[in-house]
């Protein structure tokens, strides 16, 4: 039994655990218990492999643009609308590939402010969102912006928009990107 067990584990690539096992065992004909499978396996050191997930990594810290300190500092809490604003990057599996949305999220009430989507992590996708936000929010001076540490928020194109004042919007200060010396 044990050298079936192994022949149909071997088969599988090593991708079958005891309750396929089992079943393979039952549809060749071979009458067993599926915790005398389980039992045989264990002691013949054989477990099946899991599937393999392909983790996406939105944070790309490791870059030489210059970051400011983080001023929020954990304090998610506004006394008003558009007072602290923060960012960030996430994505999607969808059956063509990945989707990446970045959001900007007004911590007063918790609503996402802008948004943009696209197939690509760029600073662009970021500035979008960004784009976004300033347009529907037109935000008053001194609005905090928080963002973590990846390249899209510390990219030049990034900091020059925060700093800019698209269509009206007041400047917004940076929080934990690029601060001009």
């Amino acid at each position: 039994m044990s050298e079936t067990i192994q022949r149909v584990h071997t088969e599988s690539h090593q991708r079958y655990g005891s309750p396929r096992i089992h079943a393979e065992l039952q549809a060749q004909g071979i009458r067993c218990g599926r915790k005398r499978v389980a039992r045989l396996m264990r002691q013949a050191g054989l477990r099946g492999k899991g599937k393999w997930r392909r983790r996406i990594c939105t944070t790309d810290s490791k870059h030489k643009l210059p970051v400011a300190e983080n001023v929020l500092k954990q304090d998610f809490t506004a006394e008003q609308p558009n007072a602290k604003w923060v960012a960030d990057i996430t994505y999607i599996p969808t059956d063509e590939g990945w989707l990446y949305l970045a959001a900007v999220v007004d911590i007063f009430s918790r609503k996402v402010v802008g948004w943009a989507m696209d197939a690509t992590m760029t600073s662009t996708l970021v500035e979008r969102a960004l784009d976004a936000a300033l347009v529907t929010r037109r935000p008053p001076p001194g609005v905090l912006h928080h963002s973590d540490r990846g390249s899209q928020y510390a990219s030049h194109d990034y900091q020059a928009r925060l700093q800019a004042q698209p269509s009206g919007a007041s400047s917004v200060r940076p929080c934990p990107s690029y601060r001009p010396a």
